[in-house]
């Protein structure tokens, strides 16, 4: 309380409350009781006092907007002086609002009437050193904060001098100095707002991103709303860092409010647009030199490269440290990669792998990760360009080497395995590389097609050939002669009735390849990875025998199957099919080959789907293709074998069986070593592992483990004499993704085990319409191949299940089987006989489905 004050007067009493109030850490009481302190003290020498305290008192309690506010409103009267704008300037510099903090301290030293202390001194010191940081003058920063301190020491206030040190090591940890991160993560917890603000971000730089998006959660929703912006755009880009998108975007409308409610809005709408993908830059150029320099990259990205050129120029002498510099040749590397988009002038290309080499260096420290990954992927581009593909590949392998790093120091593995699923790797640069050459010769679309075949799993491959010898041999990046020889060598046997569809999904684009005898179109189209992962994941969950009929009902099967089908550009794809192919293998990478594409409508006729026009089958890889095919030329034949669980709540298969079903798994493992057997079909219940697929299990007899038959057992079984593996169990054609996009589960097993093919369900299928599927399957593949006689099954088998369950013809009942492996012939017989088994058949074994 001021001592000027009477001792028990009216105004005394509103101050000793007001006090009172502050030692509660009750704002609004706090904030009405100095109103009315300065109101009652009109005309009285303490009011200027007053009005002062008032502010600091609303900044000690952490209410930076409310002092502003204050500050504003006394400013605006009679009460005008340095002292408030000492203190509104402490509270702009809280909120990170430099400019404006920088204007108040400058005028309040400017104010020749007024003697401040050392310790106001040393706080106006401390405004500007953070100022002048923030606007990239490391110098006129470390001065001003030395003076800062001294002053503070001088008047005794060693928690001014702490407050000076720590901001030196945020400042250092900002620069990207390692030991200034970590002296800081070793520093007491935050309790502030501001102090969980600086926390997260050392976080950030230490690559620890899911701990600082915990950090800026534990946040309350009322923080401070100058506080809020910086809050929001360091979670936006933490949950984008995370590959989090769809939580981001829930941020937006709260970070557009933030941005409205920010003081200094010129700041908070640059702010808004650095980390709003597609924004483009936002009013004039910043001031600090690394956000002039993030200025720069979204003038390059808007394809502005003069402009761009002339900030980078600008800057190029006010470059300060390892963050600045390590940041300044980034985006000077990045103006060079564009202007070699417009001229392809090799000298241009060879001055972005100078600036993206030195980005990379600089950017050697854990803070500065982000940088050198940008750079070491752009980098790869450019030595692509040149033609220099090995130096390209250990490019992107590092980089992609810092992505495990990074999803690495996460805390979940569900964080961890996201990051390093939608993170773009060597493989995604090569496709991407490979794209960008046909763009000057169209005759590297070849070489698309090469490099979306390596980044298919291979390790099936080692055993699909006597020996278990490597069977891709893939031309290198870079040799198209080599890639042709390559596409036609894969392509030469295919049926003109037959295509191959290649879907792989990059970073941002989605690629497809239709592959046929002298035939080979590429489509890609935008796509967001995330995205199309998440919209696939929300279908598969819908799948889930829990929700499956309510899915069906509610219509969620058909919207989100829908959804997906518009963003692989289905339509557009349908169109590059020639029109006598009526058959695709489709060859699908990642979440893609999770996707039932027989389900999906046909483009113009939502009265049919795919089915309806094409029979689809499913290959690991591109080169899978010939191996099973040569496979399966040794193990045709009509003789079927039924094992069956034991179980009466199994609709029974059709027909006489010769030799009767079989029920044990150790009759089956005897049974298929005599290799008598061309076709062998499992009905039977089953349990699909989610977590760890070698823990599913296929229930013949006797009920319980002894009777279970899971896929090492599967694997172990000597399928050499089969060419067609019919798994009738529910999800027994789930599998569980891992490595280089390699599938486990037990149609990998059978593969591996030496059968031609397999037919499986993607997801729990009706029993009555699992009979009746496989039944007509078996069949109709007595005179076609594997994948029309699927695709008729699917087309008449739901017939039967008419009035046994509701809606059967919907596609969820028959959509779940689908042919993995080669899609030719089963039968041995030859075309006459084939012929004659046709016209023998039941009338609706035969008639056109349409």
């Amino acid at each position: 309380m001021p001592s000027e004050l009477e001792p028990g007067s009216p105004l005394a009493r509103v101050v000793l409350r007001a006090g009172r109030a502050f030692a509660e850490s009750d704002v609004a009481a706090v904030d009405s009781a100095y109103q009315e302190a300065v109101a009652m003290a009109a005309g009285h020498d303490v009011r200027a006092e007053l009005a002062v305290d008032h502010v600091a008192r609303l900044l000690d309690l952490a209410e930076p907007s409310l002092a502003i506010r204050r500050c504003d409103h006394h400013l605006a009267t009679d009460l005008a002086g340095p002292g408030l704008l000492l203190v509104r300037a402490q509270a702009h510099s809280s909120v990170g609002s430099h400019r404006l903090a920088a204007a108040d301290a400058e005028a309040a030293l400017a104010d020749r009437t007024w003697s401040p202390g050392a310790n106001q001194r040393a706080r106006l010191r401390r405004v500007l050193g953070l100022a002048a940081f923030d606007r990239g003058d490391v110098d006129e920063a470390e001065k001003q904060l030395t003076q800062a301190r001294r002053l503070f020491q001088e008047d005794g206030d060693h928690t001014g001098a702490a407050l000076v040190d720590r901001d030196r090591l945020v400042l250092a940890a900002g620069l990207g100095e390692q030991d200034a991160v970590s002296a800081l993560l070793a520093a007491r917890p935050a309790r502030s707002a501001a102090g969980h603000l600086q926390l997260a971000m050392a976080l950030k730089r230490e690559m620890r991103y899911e701990s600082a998006i915990r950090v800026l959660r534990a946040i309350p929703d009322h923080v401070d709303p100058a506080l809020r912006l910086s809050v929001l755009s360091q979670l936006t880009v933490l949950l984008r860092m995370t590959y989090q998108d769809a939580a981001a975007r829930e941020l937006q409308p709260r970070l557009r409010d933030a941005v409205a409610e920010a003081p200094d809005q010129v700041t908070a709408r640059q702010l808004l647009a650095r980390i709003s993908p597609g924004a483009g830059p936002a009013g004039p150029v910043p001031e600090p030199v690394w956000a002039a320099v993030q200025h720069a990259r979204l003038l390059i990205e808007a394809d502005r490269l003069a402009e761009a050129e002339t900030v980078l120029v600008d800057l190029r002498d006010r470059v300060r440290g390892h963050r600045d510099g390590a940041s300044w040749h980034l985006a000077a590397g990045e103006l060079e990669l564009a202007r070699h988009g417009h001229l392809r002038e090799p000298e241009v290309l060879h001055q972005a792998v100078k600036h993206l080499t030195r980005a990379a260096v600089r950017a050697s420290s854990t803070a500065l990760v982000e940088v050198r990954f940008r750079a070491l992927r752009l980098l790869g581009r450019a030595r692509a360009d040149l033609g220099e593909h090995d130096l390209a590949s250990r490019c992107w392998a590092q980089a992609h080497w810092l992505e495990e790093h990074r999803a690495a120091r996460q805390d979940s593995d569900g964080v961890r395995v996201r990051m390093l699923e939608q993170a773009a790797d060597e493989h995604d640069e090569r496709i991407r590389a490979a794209t960008r050459a046909c763009e000057d010769n169209p005759e590297a679309v070849a070489s698309v097609v090469v490099a979306m075949e390596a980044a298919r799993g291979a390790a099936i491959l080692a055993g699909m050939l006597p020996g278990g010898g490597r069977t891709r041999d893939l031309p290198p990046p870079g040799d198209l002669d080599g890639a042709w020889r390559w596409v036609r060598t894969v392509t030469r046997d295919l049926p003109r009735s037959q295509v191959v569809w290649l879907m792989y999904v990059t970073e941002d684009r989605l690629h497809h390849v239709i592959l046929g005898r002298k035939l080979l179109r590429h489509l890609h189209v935008e796509a967001d990875r995330g995205l199309l992962t998440d919209s696939i994941e929300n279908f598969l969950a819908c799948l889930q025998e829990s929700l499956l009929e309510a899915s069906v009902e509610g219509g969620e099967f058909d919207e989100y199957l829908a959804g997906i089908a518009d963003q692989l550009a289905v339509s557009q794809v349908v169109d590059l099919v020639p029109a006598e192919a009526d058959r695709i293998a489709v060859v699908a990478a990642g979440a893609l080959s999770e996707v039932p594409l027989a389900a999906i409508r046909l483009p113009g006729d939502p009265d049919r789907r795919l089915v309806h026009r094409f029979a689809l089958s499913d290959l690991p890889c591109l080169s899978a293709r010939a191996p099973l095919r040569l496979r399966a030329a040794h193990r045709r034949g009509d003789r079927a074998l039924l094992v069956r669980s034991p179980g009466r709540d199994l609709t029974a298969a059709a027909g006489p069986r010769n030799p009767p079903a079989l029920e044990t798994p150790g009759e089956v493992r005897a049974r298929a070593a005599l290799r008598l057997d061309a076709m062998i079909r499992i009905d039977c219940h089953g349990s699909h592992d989610l977590s760890d697929v070698e823990h599913s299990w296929l229930q013949l007899a006797p009920a319980g483990p002894a009777g279970q038959l899971r896929p090492e057992a599967v694997r172990d079984l000597d399928l050499h004499g089969c060419g067609t593996l019919v798994l009738g169990a529910c999800e027994s054609g789930m599998a569980q993704r891992a490595g280089r996009d390699e599938r486990l589960g037990f149609v990998r097993a059978a593969l591996h085990a030496g059968t031609a093919s397999a037919v499986a369900a993607r997801w729990i299928a009706a029993d009555v319409v699992a009979a009746a599927v496989l039944d007509a399957f078996e069949d109709h593949v007595r005179w076609l191949p594997r994948d029309r006689a699927l695709r008729l099954a699917q087309l008449e088998g739901c017939r039967k299940a008419q009035g046994l369950l509701p809606d059967p013809a919907h596609p969820a009942r028959w959509a779940c089987w689908t042919l993995y492996g080669d899609p030719g012939w089963q039968t041995s017989a030859g075309p006459l006989r084939r012929l004659l088994r046709r016209r023998m058949a039941p009338r609706r074994l035969r008639a056109p489905v349409r």
